[in-house]
């Protein structure tokens, strides 16, 4: 094929042909062109298939028009548009959604319910899968820093920094750096249904054999809560302020949408901060635009937490930002009625539902 296909190459000109390779291995992929493979500098086009972003996901699920339920199903499954003929037939509404996840997600006869582990064994590179599977497990149920890793598996964090790479080469995970802090990067799952296969269809693949699926999510729903939702309302909130909030309600353009820890010397603590936004500026550090709390519980947001993020405010280092950065409220179960009043007398202040978040600027 390299003597074939070689640009000078007259048969090649005269015939005319062309040869199309597909994959879904990115990493295989992608070293069919690279370095010293033969097939170097011989394709005209390399195109890669991403999944669709979580608003084109609910379009293309047929469940636009009621984001709570795209949420959950995106939380699940992701965005990648073949899911959607493994799954079998959609739910109408979300009272229908746990019936849909044992019938559909967490029944052996589908594709579907083997897809996480597919996913691992497509990777040629990934040979002690035993290994990987451990590190899937940590990062999904929570440990997302190299260390809390390590401590998980009962490893050095040295001994981490291949198989990270290797799954971070695959994209599988990705490597996030903390707003503030270099050189503390977190790590998370890329591929939803493979966080979904590490916390709930391999611990419990026995019983999901035998038909107690309704039973499994039954019992699961914390975890559901805290290490499904919980994060992927986080991500999409990060998403939603890089992809399509408009510069005017983050007070400025972003170039970078990042989670952060920041110390706090009064509470001798560092707290969480799930949305930064920031925008580049060449060789100095980035301008903080805007900082954000995503809230994923059932309970409806209020002042408190709003007080909370006027604290955190003040904790942002003045030479980071060149105006008070803007507070950005996310809440899938909306606000209380006192907080859309204090947030309407302010123009520092945004609030985005799920209505917004999924149709909303």
């Amino acid at each position: 094929m390299q003597i074939a296909l070689e640009p000078s190459s007259q048969r090649s000109a005269q015939a005319g042909t062309r040869l199309i390779l597909c994959g879904s291995a990115l990493h295989v992929m992608r070293g069919l062109l690279a370095g010293p493979a033969p097939l170097r500098g011989r394709a005209d086009y390399e195109i890669v298939i991403q999944p669709f972003g979580f608003r084109d996901a609910a379009a293309f699920w047929g469940v636009a028009d009621d984001p709570d339920l795209a949420f959950r199903i995106h939380a699940l499954v992701g965005g990648t548009p073949a899911y959607r003929s493994m799954c079998g037939i959609l739910p109408n509404e979300v009272a229908d959604f746990a019936e849909w996840v044992v019938r559909g997600l967490f029944n052996p006869d589908r594709a579907i319910y083997r897809e996480g582990a597919v996913l691992l064994h497509e990777e040629p590179s990934l040979t002690d899968l035993g290994l990987y599977y451990s590190v899937l497990s940590a990062i999904a149920q929570g440990a997302y820093r190299r260390s809390e890793i390590a401590g998980v598996l009962g490893r050095t964090d040295n001994a981490l920094a291949h198989p990270l790479a290797l799954l971070e080469q695959t994209q599988l995970i990705e490597r996030v750096d903390d707003a503030f802090r270099q050189r503390r990067p977190v790590y998370r799952i890329v591929e939803p249904i493979l966080r979904l296969h590490q916390l709930l269809i391999a611990p419990n693949e026995a019983d999901l054999v035998g038909g107690g699926g309704a039973r499994v999510w039954e019992d699961n729903i914390d975890t559901v809560n805290s290490k499904i939702y919980g994060p992927h309302f986080e991500e999409l909130s990060r998403q939603w302020c890089l992809w399509h909030a408009e510069p005017e309600t983050l007070g400025g353009r972003p170039s970078t949408v990042q989670s952060a820890t920041i110390a706090c010397s009064q509470h001798r603590q560092g707290h969480e901060l799930d949305v930064v936004v920031s925008r580049r500026r060449p060789t100095q550090s980035n301008v903080v635009l805007a900082i954000g709390e995503a809230k994923s519980t059932t309970s409806a947001v209020g002042d408190r937490e709003l007080r909370r993020l006027e604290h955190l405010r003040e904790l942002v280092p003045s030479d980071q930002y060149e105006s008070p950065p803007r507070l950005i409220l996310f809440s899938r179960f909306g606000f209380t009625e006192e907080l859309r009043q204090s947030a309407a007398d302010r123009d520092d202040v945004e609030l985005v539902d799920m209505k917004r978040l999924y149709a909303g600027r």
